[in-house]
């Protein structure tokens, strides 16, 4: 356990410690605060619900509960940091073709809940019976929620090229959640396996990433 920005550490410990009169604060509130703060300006940033276990001594079960109330009572994520982690979920995420679903690990308690709050919002939800960390969504679930988090030029570019170059035979444009549909299901028939890594490079949103998923879209049209 080691902190980086000794003196951010220490002003903001004292300013939530004193919010409701010196002496006040539960143990359980304490040690969120301490918590959040180690993630903060601490060596606990970036890592694993494992790895912050073994550098506190504490069970993981603890150290999910820590993560979920510090990230609820200190807001640190926002809308837009789950986005981000979503993409980087997704970068390992599977296809499991013999379920028709997409399968993926989330540790972190409350980007879990964010996201399944986001697929009840978009009329899905998302099996975590197996393990509560893991989380399996059908294929339109899935492909629902990447239409939703994706950046919406990312979205037009895609749509437009792809078109261009398969539209031009078609009677109809081809929509982003069609061609989303048609990678995903060409990659399980390609790899002729039951479970496919998806990879990062397709649904970053990056200029590059958006024109390779396009060559990789043509080809199974």
């Amino acid at each position: 356990m080691e902190v980086f920005d000794n003196e951010n550490f220490a002003s903001e410990f004292i300013s939530n410690y004193k919010t409701r009169g010196f002496g006040s604060m539960t143990k359980n509130d304490f040690e969120v605060l301490l918590f959040n703060l180690l993630r903060k300006h601490g060596n606990l940033k970036g890592l694993s619900n494992f790895e912050i276990s073994l550098d506190l001594q504490i069970p993981e079960t603890k150290v999910r509960r820590l993560a979920y109330e510090s990230d609820l009572k200190y807001g640190q994520l926002t809308e837009s940091d789950v986005k981000e982690a979503f993409f980087k979920i997704v970068a390992n995420s599977k296809l499991r073709s013999d379920l028709n679903k997409i399968e993926f690990v989330i540790e972190n308690k409350f980007i879990r809940t964010s996201i399944g709050a986001q697929l009840k919002k978009l009329g899905h939800y998302a099996d975590s019976s197996f393990n509560s960390e893991v989380t399996r969504i059908h294929l339109d679930s899935f492909i629902d929620l990447l239409a939703f988090y994706y950046p919406d030029k990312a979205i037009e570019r895609i749509v437009r090229e792809c078109n261009q170059i398969i539209g031009s035979n078609k009677d109809h444009g081809i929509g982003f959640k069609q061609l989303l549909r048609k990678f995903l299901e060409g990659l399980a028939e390609e790899s002729g396996k039951k479970v496919v890594d998806i990879g990062a490079a397709y649904f970053t949103g990056g200029a590059e990433n958006v024109a390779l998923l396009v060559k990789q879209l043509v080809k199974f049209f």
